[in-house]
């Protein structure tokens, strides 16, 4: 069936076998296929009963069997975006979404509306189970669900994933990647179109069967041909970037048919380069922050601390489908905002309490769909009060691979193990004083302090007179002599910072230093701009003629 290409694609097999399934990723990957499979089975199983007992099944079938598990239903309510239209919102892989609008001439039509609301999930409920009790008849449900008055809008991978859920050993997960695989090296074209799905399910369990005698060798990892031939195919296209077309750029499809370009890595090397840091420590960071799962950038203002923790973020995720989201915390922050909570809401005039979840719960409901390292920064950590914003995650944190339930529900909860946390702490504010022992052992501490070195570098291809101003910086810091209060560089990392040093100067150092040095006027007076400014540039000649 392979052909001339069957070479090709044994040799990428085992070259992914030998390069991906072993890695901390790639062993988080693999065990997503049992425990997702696990949850649609459990979650199926619900709604199949609540269908027997009479209750609705909506919104069960739509929050509780697509990957992502977040969705949202607009109509015409406060509930989401758009107020002149009914929008089904689906997301998606890489925050990408499918839009379902109704004509303008429908947006009155309030009954019609409710009807595709409420049959919606029945669609979807009758769809999975015909496939699943009648195997042959997938060809005939697809074309059905496809023509459907209500159901016609829903692409091929978000259906496939519940019928592989039930059934893996039959059908097949069909998605960019692997039918990008399918038509390479069968030269078939499959598109996004759930018709095509029969089809392509077939032709892909052939092209496993073609890989029989590859899959079944010593050091191939113990898992189902299907799940690992899904596996091949993201390493393919998403890690390894395979030149399928010819074309340099690997590319997957928007759900409206734009491209967008796949995540590119983002070494190390690179990450030492934009930070300024050595690799040997940037790879200290990173292996604590693996051990631990959790860690925090500590120091005082100005020593780039929320910009390393990003680009830290950026190197763990690069090369996969992972992802990145920052939230702020401050003193109002609370257990509700973070975990969950019971939100008041208006739905056609009686006023709800549901139990809505908050940002890290979001967060973790988006991470268990994805494969790779999904990493929540967490800027000014200290900021809140912790043992209350966090909750039960103190235990959780500490013990990875524990179920907890959370409280105001029954509902089991455990972080998933593809997330990672980085927080950030300015040592400079008092509320650092109200972190706890117990919230600090569960996380791994790296500090940061005024790097001069990376100021000089930075300041290499500019004529500013950078020697005479670390001096200064070094008379400051001995001067404040209290290494949680010194002051960092980041100030000054500006190709025009020549043009813009005294306003940086008089608007930002010095109302630092009038706040640390408040009861010590002739110490402050020795670094007024006006005393300093002919110092920078004196300190610089001198250092520039000692070298």
């Amino acid at each position: 069936m392979v052909g001339d290409k069957n070479g090709e694609l044994v040799s990428l097999f085992q070259e992914f076998i030998s390069s991906y399934p072993y890695t901390p990723v790639g062993l988080s990957h693999m065990a997503t296929y049992k425990e997702q499979r696990r949850l649609w089975c459990r979650n199926f199983a619900v709604i199949s009963a609540m269908v027997d007992s009479g209750e609705a099944i909506t919104e069960p079938i739509l929050f509780h069997l697509f990957p992502d598990r977040e969705l949202a239903i607009t109509l015409n309510s406060p509930y989401g975006e758009g107020d002149d239209s009914w929008i089904l919102t689906i997301p998606r892989k890489r925050d990408n979404y499918l839009e379902l609008r109704l004509p303008l001439k429908l947006k009155y039509q309030h009954k019609w509306i409710q009807r595709l609301v409420e049959q919606i999930g029945y669609d979807i409920l009758e769809f999975v189970g015909c496939c699943t009790k009648h195997p042959n008849q997938l060809s005939a449900a697809c074309d059905q669900f496809s023509t459907g008055e209500y159901s016609k809008g829903f692409p091929t991978e978000m259906l496939t994933n519940l019928l592989n859920g039930l059934q893996p050993d039959r059908f097949l997960l069909i998605n960019d990647s692997s039918r990008q695989v399918i038509n390479y090296f069968v030269n078939t074209s499959y598109g996004k179109r759930l018709t095509d799905y029969p089809a392509a399910n077939a032709t892909g369990l052939k092209l496993i069967k073609a890989l029989d005698k590859t899959m079944h060798q010593p050091g191939v990892p113990v898992l189902r041909d299907n799940d690992l031939f899904d596996m091949f195919c993201y390493w393919l296209v998403a890690v390894k970037g395979y030149n399928f077309s010819g074309k340099e750029e690997v590319i997957e499809f928007t759900s409206d048919g734009s491209r967008i370009a796949l995540p590119e890595e983002y070494t190390v090397s690179e990450c030492a380069k934009d930070t300024g840091f050595d690799i040997a420590e940037l790879e200290a960071w990173i292996r604590a922050i693996e051990r631990k799962g959790q860690g925090i950038f500590y120091g005082p203002p100005g020593t780039g601390k929320t910009y390393s923790a990003q680009k830290i973020a950026n190197h763990l995720i690069s090369g996969s489908d992972g992802f990145t989201k920052l939230v702020q915390f401050h003193p109002a922050y609370s257990y509700e905002d973070f975990i969950q909570g019971i939100r008041p809401q208006s739905q056609n005039g009686e006023l709800r309490y549901p139990l809505v979840p908050g940002r890290f719960l979001e967060f973790c409901n988006k991470a268990e769909s994805r494969r790779g390292i999904c990493v929540l920064i967490i800027d000014e950590i200290n900021r809140a009060n912790l043992a209350s914003v966090f909750g039960e995650l103190l235990y959780l944190l500490e013990y990875r691979d524990q179920k907890i339930p959370l409280a105001g529900s029954n509902q089991l909860f455990s972080i998933p193990k593809n997330v990672r946390i980085i927080g950030t702490m300015n040592t400079a504010d008092r509320s650092i004083a109200l972190v706890d022992q117990a919230f600090r052992r569960r996380f791994a501490f790296i500090r940061l302090s005024p790097n001069y070195e990376i100021l000089r570098r930075y300041h290499q291809t500019t004529d500013f007179p950078v020697n005479g101003l670390i001096k200064i910086l070094e008379q400051i810091n001995n001067a404040i002599a209290d290494p949680n209060y010194s002051l960092g560089i980041s100030f000054f990392l500006l190709e025009t910072i020549a043009d813009e040093i005294e306003d940086i100067w008089r608007r930002e150092i010095e109302p630092y230093l009038e706040e640390y040095f408040f009861d010590q006027r002739d110490k402050l007076e020795q670094f007024r701009w006006d005393t300093i400014k002919v110092n920078i540039k004196n300190l610089g000649v001198a250092e520039s003629s000692n070298e």
